[in-house]
C-alpha cells in the first residue's frame, strides 16, 4: 500500500563458479529508503520507497509479498505505476491477495521472523526489475536482520529472485545438486536456515540463492514443510 510523501559469500562465490556471471540495473528503480516501522497489525510494518526511471507507458507493476512461518500474510498486486509516480512513498503492509493467494490473514504472528518483497515486476518475465527484500527477526519488537537489494536480469544480476518463490526451512541443511538428480552433487551443503523455493520436481527442491549465484537443488525431504 502507498501513499505519497516527501549464503554466505562462500557459496555464492562457489555458485558463480558454475558459469553464472555476476549488477545493477539502470533504470527503473524502486528503492528502500528506510524502514519506518514494525509490528504485527495492519499497517504496522512501515516502509519509505522511491521510485523512478518510469517512463509512460509503463506495464510494470508494483507487488508485496509477506511471510512468515511458512504461511504468506500478503500478495497484493498495487496497480501500474506511470511518469507521475516518480517519486518518493510510505509502503505499509496489510491484508491483501490481489496478486495471488495467502495461506493466513493480519496479525502476524508473535516471535516468528517474516520476510518482506517489496517488488516492481514485469509481468511478461514474472520477475522483478527492482525491488528490495528485507527480512525481519519478529513483529513484536524485532529488528531488520538482511537486506538485499534486486535488480533485473543483466550482467551484474543474471538471476533476479521469481516472484512466485516461497520461504522454506532447512532445520539440518542439505546437500546440493546442480539438477533433480542423485547424480549431480555439487560437493558442498547448503547451510541451515531460511531459504526461498522455486519449484519442486520428483524429489528434488529447488532453491534461489543469490542474484549472481545459480540455483541448486536439494532433497525434498530436507525442507520443513
Amino acid at each position: 500500500m502507498r501513499k505519497l510523501m516527501a549464503l554466505t559469500a562462500l557459496l555464492v562465490i562457489a555458485l558463480a563458479l558454475f558459469g553464472v556471471p555476476a549488477v545493477f540495473a539502470d533504470s527503473p528503480s524502486w528503492t528502500l529508503i528506510s524502514v519506518d516501522g514494525i509490528g504485527c497489525n495492519n499497517s504496522d510494518t512501515r516502509f519509505s520507497m522511491e521510485l523512478a526511471g518510469i517512463t509512460d507507458p509503463s506495464t510494470l507493476y508494483w507487488r508485496t509479498i509477506v511471510d512468515a512461518g511458512g504461511n504468506r500474510y500478503m500478495d497484493e498486486d498495487a496497480g501500474t505505476p506511470n511518469s507521475s509516480d516518480n517519486g518518493s512513498y510510505g509502503w505499509s503492509l496489510y491484508n491483501s491477495d490481489s496478486a495471488g493467494p495467502v495461506t493466513a490473514n493480519f496479525p502476524l504472528p508473535a516471535d516468528t521472523p517474516y520476510t518482506v518483497q517489496l517488488l516492481l515486476v514485469d509481468p511478461a518475465s514474472g520477475s522483478a526489475v527492482s525491488g528490495t527484500i528485507v527480512t525481519i527477526s519478529k513483529c513484536n519488537g524485532g529488528t531488520v536482520t538482511s537486506i538485499e537489494v534486486l535488480q533485473a536480469p543483466s550482467a551484474s544480476c543474471p538471476n533476479p529472485l521469481p516472484t512466485t518463490a516461497v520461504v522454506r526451512n532447512l532445520p539440518l541443511g542439505a546437500p546440493a545438486f546442480y539438477a533433480a538428480d542423485a547424480s549431480t552433487a555439487t560437493g558442498f551443503n547448503i547451510p541451515a536456515g531460511n531459504w526461498y523455493v522455486t519449484q519442486t520436481s520428483g524429489d528434488f527442491t529447488q532453491l534461489w540463492i543469490a542474484c549472481q549465484a545459480r540455483r541448486v537443488w536439494v532433497p525434498s525431504n530436507a525442507v520443513a514443510p
